[in-house]
């Protein structure tokens, strides 16, 4: 494919507002990429040049960028930055600046693909050089769409907009026919993240190839998440079954454990390898796990074992660092709290029941101070499960995760269902509300938070409907640092108009919209009915649900926007607290 055809659709997608027309431009592009090239542009789609969970990025700055710009454009990198200023972009930059044309032979997708990879594989002494040399090759030879879209991919900007279940349904539409046809991508997808894949080998093999796609090692399974109710007398009918796990839920972070002898992978919720930030973890699994191969589901936590106590999860996060990893680790040291086992010795555990695969994690774990099974109890009583969760709460714990014990109660890779329900402490009648919500926008500053932005607009996501609708906008909580940090968190997410998953009211628009990137916890007072914000829309009343007095708490980093509090979730707290 040339990737004049990438850009030309990139163009196309960043200047709709509308989903379905993404879907559609999308589907266009697939059904004409060649089978070595697809993956690579459903990886260029969503901003990447490789799967997420490999790590694989180019990591250059903007000196890097002006640099190449520069010497393409055979000007000074001061001239670059005064017209990256100008854009507000370096994409812009490079696109207006001209350089020496295009080759007489047009780029190509994977031209531009092995490029970027050279820079990302880029080491030791000389290498930024190279990094420079590389990236003004590639400037030299593009169009000005080429370089917008090449500089955005090389900085990890590129801010299409599309996710991965709107790429799915281009899929399954330029493929399948329909993007009602997706189900059987989409679980590919959950079992492999690897999107790539999935386009891969739709392409080459059909749809039989992707039914066959299975659980690998060293490649994360979306992780399975929780659903909330209104009120802990709810549980036991939505789940059904006559006996429930009631598992303590930990204030950590969800680690998925690889095991293939003694090579051992850590992934995070955002399926992102966090192995080398828990070597403790790693020793642990390879010491007290005895099966040879394995995939685990847990949580790591900072546990005091002086006190008995858990730590929160802030001082935990204090690991997450490139350097003095080992000295930071004695001093916060990691628990592993298993709680399920997804994969063991060649096979598949997904589509086995919740007590088998529990049953196997406590055959194949000896415990140990470090790493033990999630503690729980059995049972179909309320009672016992109140007071489970009434001790966790005593002991430091976040709540409660009460498991389907079912015949049915299977791993449901990347699904939100109700085999599985979480209960808070914001249970207790005295503590707010807590969401974890996507960040699409925020207004400017002013007085003393001139020059940064002075408030956040915050979305839940609607996964029936892939989009994120408003429920608040959040201008306390944050302290002077956070302030400081907010321009350039999201300096890669800044895109001119609202984006096309983005679902607010004219009322609710902000000052600057972002790509959906992060993703903030917020408390508040209660939800609400409101004209302003769209979470939970509804056309006829022209209301959605809104949070009343919300305060940043903390930086969900963990946490995908996808992974964020659904507009379900909210309604349910509604109901909640007007006791319906």
């Amino acid at each position: 494919m040339k990737f004049a055809t990438f850009a030309a659709c990139s163009e196309e997608l960043g200047a709709t507002s509308s989903r379905n027309d993404m879907t559609t431009l999308l589907a266009r592009l697939l059904a004409t990429a060649a089978p070595d090239d697809i993956a690579v542009v459903c990886y260029f789609t969503l901003g990447d040049i490789a799967p997420g969970y490999s790590g694989v990025t180019t990591g250059i700055g903007d000196r890097t960028v002006a640099a190449a710009i520069a010497l393409a454009a055979g000007t000074t990198p001061l001239s670059v930055e005064a017209a990256a200023r100008e854009t507000g972009d370096y994409g812009d930059a490079a696109a207006r600046l001209a350089g020496a044309g295009p080759a007489a032979e047009p780029l190509t997708v994977a031209a531009v693909h092995r490029g970027l990879m050279d820079i990302a594989r880029a080491a030791g002494p000389g290498s930024a050089e190279r990094e420079v040399e590389t990236l003004a090759a590639l400037l030299s030879a593009a169009t000005p769409p080429e370089r917008r879209s090449i500089v955005r991919l090389a900085t990890g900007k590129m801010r299409l907009g599309a996710g991965d279940m709107t790429l799915l349904d281009a899929l399954a539409e330029a493929y399948l026919g329909s993007k009602d046809a997706r189900a059987p991508l989409e679980h590919a997808y959950n079992i492999s993240s690897d999107i790539g894949l999935v386009a891969r080998t739709l392409k080459s093999g059909g749809l039989p190839a992707v039914e066959a796609i299975s659980v690998t090692l060293h490649r994360p399974v979306r992780p399975m998440l929780t659903q909330r109710v209104a009120r802990l007398s709810e549980i036991p009918e939505r789940i059904g079954s006559p006996a429930i796990a009631v598992e303590e839920k930990y204030d950590g972070e969800r680690v998925q454990a690889h095991k293939d002898g003694d090579d051992v992978t850590l992934f995070s919720r955002r399926l992102t390898d966090v192995t080398h930030q828990y070597p403790d973890i790693v020793r642990s699994v390879q010491e007290h796990v005895t099966a040879g191969t394995v995939i685990l589901d847990g949580e790591a936590v900072a546990f005091d074992h002086e006190t008995k106590t858990y730590r929160p999860f802030q001082t935990l996060m204090r690991r997450r660092r490139k350097h003095r990893v080992g000295e930071v680790a004695r001093e916060i040291p990691a628990t592993y709290r298993a709680f399920d086992l997804l994969y063991m010795d060649g096979a598949s555990y997904l589509r086995r029941s919740y007590p088998d695969r529990r049953a196997a994690l406590e055959a194949v774990l000896s415990p140990d101070e470090n790493i033990s099974p999630a503690d729980r109890i059995v049972t179909g009583d309320l009672n016992a499960i109140t007071g489970f969760y009434i001790a966790c709460i005593e002991r430091g714990l976040e709540g409660i995760v009460c498991k389907s014990c079912a015949d049915d109660s299977f791993y449901r890779a990347g699904a939100r269902e109700w085999q599985w329900i979480k209960w808070k402490s914001d249970y207790a009648p005295d503590l707010a509300d807590t969401l974890d919500l996507a960040v699409v926008g925020a207004n400017a500053g002013r007085g003393k938070r001139a020059g940064t932005f002075g408030s956040i607009l915050c979305a839940a996501y609607n996964p029936e409907e892939d989009i994120f609708q408003t429920v608040c906008a959040v201008g306390t909580g944050f302290t002077d640092a956070d302030l400081a940090d907010l321009s350039r968190r999201f300096a890669g997410a800044t895109v001119d108009r609202q984006p096309a998953r983005v679902m607010a009211t004219p009322q609710a628009a902000p000052d600057f919209w972002f790509v959906p990137a992060d993703v903030a916890e917020v408390r508040g007072l209660e939800i609400t009915e409101s004209p302003v914000h769209t979470c939970n829309w509804d056309p006829e009343r022209r209301r959605g649900l809104a949070l009343r007095f919300p305060r940043f708490v903390r930086w969900r980093d963990d946490r995908s926007p996808e992974a964020a509090t659904t507009t379900a979730e909210v309604a349910a707290m509604f109901r909640r607290r007007r006791g319906v």
